[in-house]
């Protein structure tokens, strides 16, 4: 955006998570001005669990630039991409990233690359893609080799008006836009996104809302309208196909809807998205902390489901459905990690809520009738020396190791599993365990695959569960070191059933974390300052990895607990200390 003129650049990664955690959640448009022609950009999400993004955002794209890391190479999300986008028959223009790395390997990364279209059954056409190599922290690119970098991007510029296509549209058709993505504005209501696929788009003018050929017609006018330009919409008059662009005026509007022209209606086929393969329970905040916090304005089941539902309009890949009481709600997504988003967001506008263990979706084959369970490729790159580590854990939950490769950094191996998703819940906590944090996991649904049957458990270690509520003590912590690592600091507030800890063995065990010193009269010996380890931070991704099927998750605008579930007898041996 800089090189082509634009004074003010901002990220596209505008939303607060993404900008904290370094990725992209959220698809989102842009445009910019190159050698007189507009070239509109949609920036999409990489991570599997966001693949509704992904999926109802290429229905705009007429080709794709491929982003591969020059070190790392594909990675699992890429491989999800690139096969969203090889579906859809898009042209690709794969840009090796990051060559100005120490340790970047390009011709490995553009050898991979090619594996990968080839596995993936990719045409001859396509497999023979251009390759262009950048540095988008220093904003240069070449596609002669990563040692000929040009001064500036012109080289991709160039090479994306060589190889990209140019709409193929009739402006002279009925109107045909297909609404793939929904904005809010407070005071103007609902705006809908997309591109015009033929006539044109005018503001006052009357159109219809079909989804499929069998929906029925729904009429508005279009109050406003904007097209994007750099990295923000500015307001047109009109819009002709080919572009994509907003407009407002339509509020029973969802996405996979095709805006048509009311005279001769042409639907579009709505945007199919891939179900969803875990499910979680949000329910009211009934903990005895409920409600203590200003921050904490929406507490109610009516509260929850409005954003809940709200979610579902911009959020192809949520299902949601009542849960088994009036004030639960079982919520349906790709991932933990999704699901997890989620829940910040909510945190951060105000909710409270409990969330239930995950638990994985199964389904019958649509052939045998069997039973079947979603598969993930799981891909670990960890030092040699854990290796062992996590070829046992991973059999031990029924992976099938695929590959076995030289790490990007000196002294690391890779290693690509199959397994089910449902032994891979927790997974990554325990890796970091177990090899000192220096386990690098990343993880996509595979396949829907035979399942396997059997109970696996889901983590190695008991809970430490408080029996009293109060404050916690420095003498209670200090006494119960022994005993497993702690959530919590001196002075914490905690309630009967709070989780305060990680047990060393595999059962749980009850203490009394507000237990204070007796005083006596006696005078203690002169040893020097005891002293506690620093509690571990947990935050809702950690937490849902690490929950068991007894346990809850309390979240609030402030503190984040767990907890056992009320009456739940998961037939635990209990030790009490």
């Amino acid at each position: 955006m800089k090189q082509c003129g634009m004074v003010k650049v901002a990220s596209m990664d505008s939303n607060a998570l993404e900008a904290e955690r370094g990725i992209t959640i959220l698809a989102k448009n842009a445009a910019v001005q190159y050698n007189g022609i507009k070239v509109n950009i949609v920036d999409t999400p990489g991570h599997a669990d966001f693949g509704g993004e992904v999926e109802r955002i290429l229905n705009m794209a007429d080709a794709c630039l491929l982003l591969v890391d020059a070190q790392e190479g594909p990675m699992p999300q890429t491989k999800f991409v690139l096969r969203q986008a090889l579906k859809l028959n898009r042209p690709v223009i794969v840009c090796i990233n990051k060559v100005d790395k120490p340790a970047s390997r390009p011709d490995w990364v553009l050898d991979t690359t090619f594996d990968l279209f080839a596995s993936l059954g990719a045409s001859d056409e396509i497999c023979d893609f251009p390759v262009v190599y950048a540095s988008g922290f220093h904003g240069v690119s070449s596609t002669e080799g990563p040692d000929k970098l040009a001064k500036d991007l012109k080289p991709l510029l160039d090479l994306i008006l060589e190889k990209c296509p140019c709409p193929q549209v009739d402006e002279d058709a009925p109107l045909q836009m297909l609404v793939s993505n929904l904005d809010y504005d407070d005071h103007i209501g609902r705006i809908c996104i997309g591109r015009v696929r033929s006539g044109s788009l005018k503001v006052g003018q009357e159109v219809g809302f079909m989804y499929g050929e069998d929906g029925a017609i729904r009429k508005a006018r279009v109050s406003k309208l904007w097209q994007f330009q750099n990295n923000e919409k500015s307001p047109v008059e009109l819009i002709t196909a080919g572009d994509i662009c907003a407009f407002s005026g339509m509020d029973d509007v969802t996405i996979g809807d095709t805006v048509v022209a009311i005279a001769d209606p042409k639907p579009l086929p709505p945007i199919v998205v891939e179900e969803p393969t875990v499910v979680m329970e949000f329910g009211v905040n009934k903990s005895p902390m409920a409600a203590q916090l200003k921050e904490s304005t929406k507490l109610t089941a009516a509260m929850i489901k409005n954003r809940l539902e709200k979610e579902c309009l911009t959020n192809l890949a949520l299902r949601v459905e009542p849960g088994f009481t009036s004030e639960t709600f079982r919520v349906k997504g790709r991932g933990t990690l999704q699901l997890g988003i989620l829940m910040e967001n909510m945190r951060r506008e105000g909710f409270e809520i409990m969330i239930g263990p995950p638990e994985v979706i199964y389904r019958s084959d649509p052939e045998t009738g069997k039973k079947q369970e979603p598969y993930e490729e799981c891909s670990i790159e960890v030092p040699v020396e854990h290796q062992g580590v996590v070829l046992e854990e991973m059999a031990k939950k029924g992976g099938n190791m695929q590959t076995m490769e030289t790490g990007a950094i000196p002294g690391t191996v890779v290693l690509v599993f199959q397994i089910p998703t449902r032994n891979m819940i927790g997974m990554l906590g325990k890796f970091q365990q177990k090899t000192s944090g220096s386990a690098v996991m990343s993880s996509q649904f595979s396949h829907w695959g035979e399942f396997l049957g059997g109970q696996q458990k889901l983590r190695d270690h008991g809970s430490i569960v408080s029996t009293a509520s109060g404050k916690s003590t420095f003498y209670a912590i200090l006494n119960g070191q022994g005993r497993g690592k702690y959530f919590i600091e001196p002075t914490t507030e905690v309630y009967a059933g709070m989780i305060v800890g990680i047990h060393n063995k595999d059962n749980d065990i009850e203490v009394n974390i507000t237990k204070e010193k007796n005083v006596t009269n006696v005078r203690a010996s002169g040893s020097a300052a005891a002293t506690i380890p620093p509690s571990m931070k947990m935050g809702i991704d950690d937490y849902l990895g690490h929950m068991d099927v007894d346990e809850m998750l309390e979240i609030t605008p402030g503190p984040i607990r767990l907890c056992k579930r009320p009456g739940f007898k998961a037939g635990k041996q209990k030790q009490n200390l």
